[in-house]
């Protein structure tokens, strides 16, 4: 696996960023409608050139592309409702998932479900024929999420008594989440060629796409409990794609580091604004690590505060090569100066 360029970097708004400043809706419609894919992709990408100016960031001209997903924000919502999770659309915001909180005969009597014929992803795969009919290909991809993301969303919070219970409840469940995650991930890639733009558009910038693992939520449980119940899934997927990826959104990624050392085969992570960067370089020594800036912070720090953050991470890193920089879900009041910042600064240090 090889980038792009030394220090690529990548920023993500959120929802209400953009419905703030390029009047985009996000409701139901926007996810699925094929017509309104194509139009609202092609707005975003050209409002973001046409607001930063800056070289790989956005379209000058209004281009017209079969994206499949929204690749410019976050929302995993499609394969829990798969799994018959109610999804909250907003017009400002990302879908919620209301957890279905199942019982242990309901996790067991759980049936996977038919990806080809089940709601929404009937629907996606209708969208994705039309517009690869119209415009002989699609491309993008959708936002896959996790395991244990997605064990919360079915189980609740009754998934970490689990943990501490040992219950077997818990493979039960991952097993049938993995299972229905790999044959989605599959599909996709078979039709798009990419899995994880939407899970991190970082994950395009190499002589090939990066299969993203989205683990957000092992940032809740210790070393221990990830190996034992996920390391084996990460393994998994490490085994099946390639080049493979974990995400890590977390500010403690040295918590769970000897388990990600683990994990034989991956060669990018994702590295949560306050995990320690030096130590995750120590344990990693070969991976690229994406280096994440906080979008928390950025909202009210100055750009000078901006540089300063990306040079220490960089440092911590041990220098420019086998790192990136990204910022994830900025609000809609992050100063569009602190973002020209991101990008002033990597384009330093690559000199």
């Amino acid at each position: 696996m090889k980038a792009k360029q030394v220090l690529p970097v990548e920023v993500v708004f959120t929802p209400g960023w953009w419905h703030k400043h390029a009047k985009i809706n996000f409701d139901e419609d926007f996810f699925f409608n094929p017509k309104r894919r194509v139009h609202d992709e092609m707005i975003m990408r050209h409002f973001l050139y046409n607001r930063f100016k800056i070289k790989g960031l956005g379209d000058k001209h209004l281009i017209e592309k079969p994206v499949i997903g929204p690749v410019h924000l976050a929302a995993g919502f499609l394969i829990p409702q798969l799994f018959g999770c109610e999804i909250r659309f907003h017009i400002d915001g990302p879908p919620d998932v209301i957890p279905l909180n199942l019982t242990d005969e309901q996790v067991i009597t759980l049936e996977k479900p038919n990806i080809y014929t089940t709601y929404p992803m009937n629907q996606m795969i209708n969208m994705m024929d039309k517009l690869e009919n119209e415009f002989g290909y699609i491309e993008g991809d959708v936002d896959w999420n996790g395991v244990l993301n997605h064990g919360l969303d079915l189980r609740g919070q009754q998934l970490f008594i689990d943990m501490m219970d040992e219950s077997p409840i818990i493979d039960i469940l991952f097993n049938k989440i993995y299972e229905t995650m790999i044959e989605f991930v599959s599909y996709i890639q078979k039709r798009t060629g990419s899995t994880s733009t939407a899970v991190n558009r970082q994950t395009l910038n190499f002589d090939k796409p990066v299969t993203l693992h989205s683990n957000c939520s092992v940032q809740m449980i210790s070393n221990d409990l990830y190996e034992k119940y996920l390391l084996q899934y990460d393994q998994k997927l490490a085994n099946l794609y390639k080049p493979y990826g974990i995400h890590h959104c977390g500010d403690n990624m040295e918590n769970v580091i000897k388990g990600y050392q683990k994990v034989k085969g991956a060669t990018f992570f994702d590295v949560g604004y306050g995990s320690d960067v030096s130590m995750c370089r120590r344990y990693l020594p070969d991976v690229f690590l994406n280096l994440r800036l906080s979008p928390v912070k950025i909202l009210s720090c100055s750009p000078k505060e901006v540089k300063d953050d990306i040079l220490r991470l960089v440092k911590d890193n041990g220098g420019v090569h086998n790192a990136g920089i990204c910022c994830i879900n900025m609000d809609a009041n992050t100063p569009d100066e602190n973002i020209a910042m991101i990008y002033e600064t990597a384009k330093e240090l690559r000199k």
